[in-house]
């Protein structure tokens, strides 16, 4: 009976042992999978910000020679994003309500495009050289932004200041 007792001991001991170490590996399972989430969502945040204050520069009111630098660097971007195949929705549209501009785009496809017609801008680099021979250097412009659902600019939109 002694040594029955003193069996079930050990086997309740052994049992709880392999219990804890368990919990104690899913545990840091977890934590180890949130830690590296949380960092990854840091990271994301990082490229998020970095993308767009490339652009933020240009918020506002600004002259037609930097609305022209602010086209170049979306032209550049979204050739990059081309280049390396990533997806159409992280490339920036350009889209403008102003007349100058829709007036000098011969293009009707291209006007429809970028007056807001449907659902994206122009973004592709070679029609972003066009809509930018259509600004004037010495008029003053009003840049504004909006952005998709992982946080990034998405359109750029280039109106003549009210």
């Amino acid at each position: 009976m002694e040594n029955t007792s003193k069996t079930l001991l050990i086997a309740g001991a052994v049992f709880l042992v392999i219990l804890l170490i368990s919990l104690g590996i899913y545990a840091y399972n977890n934590f180890g999978t949130l830690a590296t989430s949380e960092t990854n969502s840091g990271v994301n945040q990082m490229m998020i910000v970095k993308f767009n204050n490339e652009y933020l520069l240009y918020e506002g009111r600004q002259n037609g020679s930097s609305v022209k630098s602010l086209l170049q660097c979306a032209s550049a971007n979204n050739y990059e994003l081309y280049q390396r195949q990533d997806t159409i929705e992280d490339c920036v549209c350009i889209r403008s309500k102003s007349k100058d501009i829709l007036n000098k785009i011969n293009d009707l496809e291209t006007k429809s495009v970028l007056s807001g017609n449907r659902d994206y801008g122009v973004r592709y680099p070679n029609y972003i050289a066009k809509v930018s021979s259509c600004i004037e250097k010495n008029k003053t412009y009003n840049i504004s932004f909006n952005y998709n659902s992982k946080g990034y600019i998405w359109e750029i939109w280039i109106n003549d200041v009210s």
